[in-house]
C-alpha cells in the first residue's frame, strides 16, 4: 500500500529531499503544492530539473493537489508546500498521511517564534501557525518537527510546550 508524507519547506523541491528525504521514505512521486509555480513553466522546469528521472515530479495547484489525494498512488508520495497556512486547505487530506513533517520556513514579519532552537534547518512560525499546528494535531494527524531523517523526529505536543503565546 502506497503512504502519502508530507513536508512543509519553503525551498519545496532541494537537494535534502531529493537526497535524504526521498531515499528514506523510498518515495516514487514528488509533488510541490504552489499555485504561482504551477503556472508558470519556466519556473517550474527550474525547479523540477535537479530531480533524477527515478522520481515523478511536479508542481501543483491546491486544487490539484486535492484531486492527487483523491487518486490512489502508484508508490509512496511526497507533498511540499512553503507556508503552514497551506495546511488550512488541506485538513482533510493531510488525515491520510503517514506522516507530517514540519521543516524548513525562513523568518517572515508576523513569523515571531523560532522553532529551530540549534538545529540545521531554520523554522519560524507565527502565532497563527502554532495554533494551525496545535489544531491539526488535536485533530489526530501526526505532526513532528525534523530537519533531515537522520535527526530526531520532535512530536508536535512535546515542542510545544515550550512554545509560550
Amino acid at each position: 500500500m502506497a503512504l502519502n508524507y508530507f513536508r512543509i519547506d519553503d525551498r519545496l523541491i532541494h537537494g535534502q529531499i531529493v537526497t535524504a528525504w526521498c531515499s528514506h521514505w523510498k518515495i516514487k512521486e514528488i509533488v510541490a503544492i504552489d499555485g504561482a509555480l504551477a503556472g508558470n513553466p519556466m519556473l517550474q522546469s527550474i525547479m523540477l530539473m535537479g530531480v533524477p528521472k527515478q522520481y515523478k515530479s511536479r508542481v501543483v495547484t491546491m486544487a490539484q493537489a486535492k484531486e492527487l489525494f483523491a487518486q490512489p498512488a502508484d508508490g509512496n508520495r511526497l507533498f511540499i508546500t512553503r507556508l503552514p497556512q497551506d495546511l488550512t486547505q488541506l485538513r482533510e487530506e493531510l488525515k491520510q498521511c503517514e506522516l507530517v513533517v514540519i521543516g524548513n520556513a525562513a523568518k517572515r514579519p508576523d513569523a515571531t517564534h523560532n522553532l529551530t532552537k540549534g538545529g540545521g534547518s531554520v523554522f519560524f512560525a507565527s502565532d497563527e501557525d502554532i495554533a494551525l499546528f496545535d489544531d491539526i494535531a488535536a485533530g489526530g494527524v501526526k505532526l513532528v518537527y525534523q530537519t533531515i531523517p537522520k535527526s530526531p523526529a520532535r512530536e508536535w505536543t512535546e515542542l510545544r510546550k515550550s512554545i509560550k503565546l
